[in-house]
């Protein structure tokens, strides 16, 4: 009897141990491996990682440099030079050259840049640019021998002035846009959008959209890889509807609205910059959604070993679009349409940043016969209290390689040094020009820089010797 017991508590026992083991075991492989996941569940594991992967890492030397162009004052000097591997064309590329000088105190609404053309070595055009407070100047000795400017009020009087009568777009006044904060949102903020709109996207999607194929092979730097792939298939109709339904809930979430309305005020979109405004946006949207060409939509990820190694993004007979995360992040565009301008690009991008070195590199190939190359480095910090900036641009096409190369210089100082200021006597502000005298003066200037402009292009040969015709005037005085 007593052995009896012992004997069931024993079995007991192990039955526990064996369901513990199976629960923990079970736990463990659906957290920690892919064997009982729903399809579902897999393409937005794998999706979520490309996501991921694809986020923009912050630039915390430039971060740090634009931080202190807001409270420092600082000088610029850069120069812009090209070449050519055509020799007859290269001949006239390495006479041209731009330079530019510049100084700018943001804290004091001040900013100066006198800006040259130079053709073998002398120069063949100046251009000065100065903001001193609230006025904005031009000057080109050439063409005037004063600073021409506007003062960035009652802007919309000076439209009408210059004859542009639809001015319910033009502010009374710009204020400069701080891009950054546009897209920046409070945790709150994207947790509402999240909760809000990756709801209505899911509950729209049934289960029967996604698939999953074993032994999906993929190419990826001429390694092939045999993959799991997770598809999402999307028809035109499906995605109608869930924007549609997303429209209806954005007609009600006043957080979004009002978030909406805040951002358009920032960017200065007065249409927007209301809610009853957003709201008019919408329903407009709503009204003409039947005639949205709206296309059958495919997503594919395709996983290797618990990664994410390739997207694929898929419009029905037009586009396919490649995505392979590293870095370099490379992405392919393969164009289906009969009356395409190409076939293939190729796009592969490359960025590596610390506190003191900064490169972006991205290579464009179009079908094989046009590759372009933009490379960026800036070199320096805030503390150093300089930033050296380098950016090679190339375009190569049928075997020619035609090549523009900047360089230029940031320095901080502690105060600007012999600086000009803007006055009466040598700047001609527009907004105080009665519209008569306003036009009169445009049309006196927009003839000078027709003259100048056909004197230096024959200068350096750009033009034959037919000039562009328009009445000239001599030497403007103001």
């Amino acid at each position: 009897m007593y052995y009896g017991r012992k004997k069931g508590i024993i079995i007991a026992i192990i039955v526990v141990a064996i369901i513990l083991v199976i629960g923990i075991g079970g736990t463990c492989l659906y957290m920690f491996t892919d064997l009982f996941k729903s399809n579902e569940k897999l393409f937005w594991k794998y999706m979520s990682k490309e996501a991921t992967s694809l986020e923009l890492k912050p630039n915390l030397q430039m971060e740090e440099i634009q931080k202190k162009k807001q409270q420092t004052p600082y000088t610029t000097d850069g120069k812009v030079e090209f070449s050519s591997t055509n020799d007859e064309v290269n001949n006239n590329l390495q006479k041209i050259k731009l330079t530019s000088e510049g100084k700018i105190d943001k804290t004091n609404n001040y900013a100066y840049s006198e800006n040259k053309l130079e053709y073998n070595n002398s120069t063949i055009f100046n251009l000065k640019y100065l903001q001193d407070g609230d006025i904005y100047a031009l000057k080109s000795d050439e063409i005037v021998n004063a600073y021409v400017g506007v003062r960035n009020k009652n802007l919309k009087v000076l439209m009408q002035k210059l004859g542009i009568s639809a001015t319910f777009n033009i502010p009374d006044e710009i204020i400069p846009i701080d891009y950054s904060s546009i897209y920046k949102l409070t945790k709150e903020e994207e947790k509402h959008i999240n909760e809000t709109y990756v709801n209505v996207i899911m509950q729209n999607i049934t289960k029967d959209c996604y698939s999953r194929q074993t032994e999906a092979v993929v190419e990826k730097d001429g390694v092939s890889y045999t993959t799991t792939s997770y598809r999402l298939d999307l028809s035109s109709n499906l995605i109608s509807n869930i924007v549609l339904n997303i429209l209806n809930t954005l007609k009600t979430d006043s957080v979004t609205l009002n978030l909406i309305a805040s951002k358009a005020s920032e960017l200065g979109i007065e249409e927007y910059a209301t809610v009853d405004g957003v709201s008019k946006a919408i329903d407009n949207i709503i009204d003409n959604l039947e005639n949205i060409d709206f296309v059958d939509t495919s997503f594919v990820v395709y996983a290797y070993k618990g990664e994410t190694i390739a997207t694929e993004v898929l419009l029905k007979n037009r586009s396919k679009t490649t995505i392979y995360i590293d870095n370099p992040i490379k992405i392919k565009y393969e164009n289906f349409q009969e009356d395409a301008e190409f076939n293939v690009m190729n796009i592969e991008m490359i960025t590596k940043n610390t506190s003191t070195q900064s490169n972006f590199n991205i290579k464009a190939n179009v079908d094989d016969h046009t590759e372009v190359i933009i490379d960026i480095s800036n070199t320096g910090s805030a503390i150093d209290g300089t930033l050296d900036t380098n950016i090679i641009a190339s375009i190569i096409q049928n075997n020619e390689e035609y090549e523009m190369i900047y360089t230029g210089t940031t320095k901080f100082i502690n105060e600007l040094e012999n600086i000009e200021k803007l006055n009466e006597t040598n700047c001609a502000i527009l907004n105080d020009y009665s519209q008569q005298d306003l036009n009169t003066l445009i049309q006196a200037l927009m003839n000078q820089i027709i003259t100048v402009f056909n004197q230096k292009a024959q200068m350096i040969g750009a033009l034959s010797s037919t000039n562009i015709n328009n009445p000239i005037l001599p030497e403007i005085t103001m």
